[in-house]
């Protein structure tokens, strides 16, 4: 048994579009993880408020600090997504994987999608790189550790 957790160096991570097209200049991505809503199921008489259990939100994902190139191929799929609402789902050709190490990535689950909210933003400094970043809500399943066939 190991006496200290895995590291997981950032030089191995990336982001993808399916499993071969690399979401070119990001920098950092943040899922921010589920949250599971409580119900107040107190009644009158009750000194202190019962909760029950409710839905749960699947999490935003992020990424930022991500070099702006308006004409990475990669870069206009997300910003397409935005603009045309469109719903990226759990699939190794078209959904987005957020990648952990060489052979295990994060990606929605079977029955959930990705929905891009927000994109286009650009972020410019005189002695720097131009930037923008992407965001997007998780819907209608968790992320999950997935890995690859070896």
């Amino acid at each position: 048994m190991a006496d200290r957790a895995t590291t997981l160096s950032g030089r191995f991570q990336k982001v993808t579009y399916g499993f071969t097209t690399k979401i070119l200049g990001a920098g950092n991505y943040t899922l921010s993880g589920v949250t599971r809503r409580t119900a107040d199921a107190s009644e009158f008489g009750v000194d202190v408020d019962i909760f029950e259990f409710a839905s749960a939100d699947g999490g935003t994902i992020t990424l930022s600090d991500v070099n702006y190139d308006p004409t990475d191929p990669s870069q206009v799929i997300l910003q397409g997504f935005v603009e045309d609402a469109t719903k990226t789902i759990n699939s190794n050709t078209t959904g987005i994987l957020f990648w952990i190490n060489s052979t295990s990535f994060l990606t929605v689950g079977t029955s959930g999608n990705i929905l891009m909210t927000r994109a286009g933003e650009v972020r410019a400094d005189r002695n720097g790189l131009a930037k923008t970043s992407f965001e997007g809500q998780v819907s209608g399943a968790f992320m999950y550790l997935a890995a690859t066939i070896a």
